[in-house]
């Protein structure tokens, strides 16, 4: 990289950054970094050993920090940086165990956005549809979208959390599969959770039936009978979808 010890000299300053005790100099440091691959590259470089020798660990280690802002930039760079260096993914990977955390969620983000599969991934992505954070869950559940299209595995690993034990886990599953439903027969999935103990995933697998290209009629009429469900919001989506079917 273009710079000599001026260079390392930024890059040892961005390395204190991101160790920062201080959320605020986290996030700017991890934010400088991005800035300056981004400049790097527009100015032709094409020598990128000194910032994953130096960096590496640090921006993997930034994928779990409590600061979104570090974790989002982490995962830019290091995005990017894949595909300049082979370090960059067994580097991933590695973060993937144990895969019921922020820094395993967010290197299978990394990776999913690399269009890159593996069970471990799919553990990854599985847990973090149950994360306390709604933006993780959710984005959990658009890359799974995204790699099912190309990977079946990635079907049955939602078919999977679907029987989760986190409620959270199950409605994200679920609204997941009534997406895939555009290329695969995920309806008898969702009809099981119909009888869900958690009203969020009842409304939810019912919203998600509701989006199939196709339902048969015994599934028809177990959603109209949640006209009579205990909770009122699965009733009226119970309601809405089964007039729509006119059932």
């Amino acid at each position: 990289m273009k710079g000599g010890r001026a260079m390392e000299a930024l890059l040892a300053q961005i390395l204190v950054g991101l160790a920062s005790p201080d959320g605020e100099r986290r996030v700017q440091a991890a934010r400088e970094l991005e800035a300056l691959l981004s400049a790097r590259l527009d100015e032709g470089e094409t020598e990128w050993t000194p910032v994953i020798d130096a960096l590496l660990p640090s921006m993997v280690a930034g994928l779990g920090d409590p600061e979104k802002g570090v974790q989002v930039h982490c995962a830019n760079c290091l995005e990017f940086l894949a595909y300049q260096s082979g370090a960059v993914v067994p580097a991933l990977r590695a973060a993937l165990k144990p895969p019921d955390g922020r820094q395993a969620w967010t290197a299978a983000f990394v990776l999913a956005r690399l269009g890159l599969w593996s069970d471990e991934v799919g553990e990854a992505l599985s847990a973090a549809m149950g994360a306390p954070d709604r933006d993780t869950r959710w984005a959990a559940a658009g890359f799974a979208l995204g790699l099912g299209r190309a990977h079946p595995e990635c079907v049955a690993m939602v078919r999977r959390t679907l029987r989760a034990p986190v409620p959270n886990a199950r409605k994200m599953a679920a609204y997941c599969l009534g997406a895939m439903g555009e290329y695969a027969d995920v309806a008898a999935d969702l009809a099981d959770r119909l009888a869900d103990p958690d009203r969020d995933v009842r409304r939810a697998a019912v919203l998600a039936l509701n989006r199939l290209p196709h339902v048969d009629a015994a599934i028809r009429q177990a959603v109209a009978r949640l006209r009579q469900d205990p909770d009122e919001f699965v009733r009226r989506a119970a309601d809405a979808v089964a007039a729509r079917w006119g059932v």
